[in-house]
């Protein structure tokens, strides 16, 4: 779901053709650009994202959903049923 996604939101004409990425200890992986983007970095962003979410909640910082979701504010509507 995620790799569907993120190849939608992807700028295609602006993404390199290969990206060598080193892992440390002498390990690499060789990526298509779009392997890069959608199988890298838009995982760690997601886990750097909610890590730092859980690290606010631990220490009572009051975030939620609504927090992220504020770019929907303008289409929530009240319910007539």
């Amino acid at each position: 779901m995620l790799a569907l996604v993120a190849n939608q939101a992807i700028d295609h004409e602006n993404v390199p053709e290969h990206k060598h990425l080193e892992l440390g200890g002498g390990i690499y992986a060789d990526l298509t650009g779009e392997e890069y983007v959608a199988d890298f970095l838009l995982p760690n962003f997601y886990f750097h994202l909610v890590t730092t979410y859980s690290i606010l909640r631990s220490v009572g910082v009051p975030i939620g959903k609504k927090d992220y979701m504020l770019h929907l504010m303008p289409k929530v509507k009240q319910s007539t049923i």
